[in-house]
C-alpha cells in the first residue's frame, strides 16, 4: 500500500510501498497549536458505508482538543467531480456510494462547512494516522494521535461511530417496547453463507422470542433463525432507505448479525454482536462491540 494525500484536489501518493498506512507514533510531532482556530478538511480515500461510518466519531473528538476548529468534509460534488470514476466499486444493491456521506453525517453539529473543488489547497485524509505495534485500534482513534492527542486522552473521550437524528426522522415501528434487529448481507465475501454459524446462534438465544427487524441474503423460514424469532419485520417489505433503516437499528436492543457498515455506523446505541472473518479486525475495530470470529473467539474491546 502506498501514502496517499490530496493536493490541489488531486490524490497524489508520495510512491513508497509500505506494510501500514501512516506513521510510528514514535516519530510524530506537533501539528497544531493547542488554540488552533484554523479549517480541518479532510476526506476518506475510500467510500463505502462503513467506511464513513468508523470516523464519524472524528469531528467531535477533533473539537474537545480544539474547539476552535473547523471541520470540513467534501460535499457529494466534490466527491462526483474528483473520484466520481472510481466510486461505484463501493455500491451495494442499488445504493448509491455518493449517498453514504449524507447518511452518516445529516445533522451532524460538529460539520462547519462542506467543501468543493478549489476550496482547500490540501486535504486531510485517513491516511493520516499514527500507528503503534498493537494493530487493533480503531482508525479514528489513529487519526487523532496523528494531530496530537495523547494515548491518556484517548480514555477520556468517545470517539466511536456517532449519528445526529432529529424529530422528523424519529421513526414509528410496529411494535413501541424492546425489539432487536438482524443483518445477514454483505459485501464480505468470506461472510457470505456463513448465517448458520453455531456462536452466533448461541448469542442470539439469549433473546429467543424478541420481535425483529431484519435484512438478510436468504430466507429465514424454516432455519434456527425462524425458531428463535418468530415474529420478524423484513426491511425490504418497507421502502426504507439506509438512513431510515438506521434510525430503526440504533434504538434496538440489540443487533445481531455479519460484520457491515450499516451495523458498525450504529454500535453507539445497542448491543452490537457481529460476525467478523478477520483474525485482525485492525483500524474498522469499534469499540464496545461484541465480536464473533468464525473459529469462535469472542473479541471486545
Amino acid at each position: 500500500m502506498v501514502q496517499q494525500r490530496i493536493i490541489k484536489d488531486r490524490i497524489v501518493s508520495d510512491g513508497i510501498q509500505r506494510d501500514r498506512l501512516g506513521y510510528p507514533l514514535s516519530e510524530i510531532k506537533p501539528v497544531f497549536p493547542e488554540d488552533y482556530d484554523g479549517w480541518f478538511p479532510f476526506t476518506r480515500l475510500c467510500f463505502s458505508l462503513g467506511d464513513w461510518a468508523v470516523i464519524s466519531g472524528l469531528p467531535g473528538a477533533l473539537k474537545s482538543k480544539y474547539p476552535k476548529l473547523k471541520f470540513a468534509l467534501p460535499s457529494k460534488n466534490y466527491l462526483k467531480t474528483t473520484v466520481g470514476n472510481v466510486i461505484g466499486q463501493w455500491g451495494y444493491g442499488s445504493n448509491d456510494p455518493l449517498d453514504y456521506i449524507d447518511y452518516i453525517f445529516k445533522n451532524n453539529p460538529h460539520i462547519d462547512y462542506r467543501f468543493e473543488v478549489g476550496d482547500f489547497d490540501s486535504i486531510f485524509t485517513d491516511h493520516e494516522r499514527a500507528y503503534t505495534d498493537d494493530l487493533n485500534i480503531p482508525l479514528v482513534e489513529q487519526i487523532l494521535l496523528r494531530f496530537g492527542f495523547t494515548q491518556e486522552e484517548l480514555k477520556n473521550i468517545d470517539s466511536r461511530p456517532n449519528l445526529f437524528f432529529d424529530q422528523d426522522e424519529i421513526p414509528n415501528p410496529e411494535f413501541k417496547k424492546e425489539y432487536g434487529c438482524l443483518l445477514f448481507a454483505t459485501r464480505i465475501d468470506k461472510l457470505k453463507g456463513k448465517w448458520d454459524d453455531k456462536y452466533l446462534l448461541e448469542e442470539a438465544r439469549k433473546y429467543k422470542d424478541t420481535p425483529v427487524y431484519y435484512y438478510s441474503e436468504f430466507e429465514l423460514k424454516d432455519t434456527e433463525w425462524d425458531e428463535i424469532f418468530p415474529i420478524r419485520y423484513n426491511f425490504a417489505d418497507r421502502n426504507l432507505n439506509l438512513r431510515q433503516q438506521m434510525i430503526i437499528k440504533s434504538r434496538a436492543k440489540f443487533n445481531i448479525g455479519y460484520q457491515a457498515g450499516i451495523n458498525d455506523a450504529i454500535s453507539r446505541f445497542s448491543n452490537n454482536i457481529v460476525l467478523t472473518p478477520y483474525n485482525d479486525i485492525k483500524e474498522n475495530i469499534i469499540r464496545g462491540v461484541n465480536y464473533i470470529h468464525l473459529n469462535g473467539i469472542k473479541n471486545k474491546i
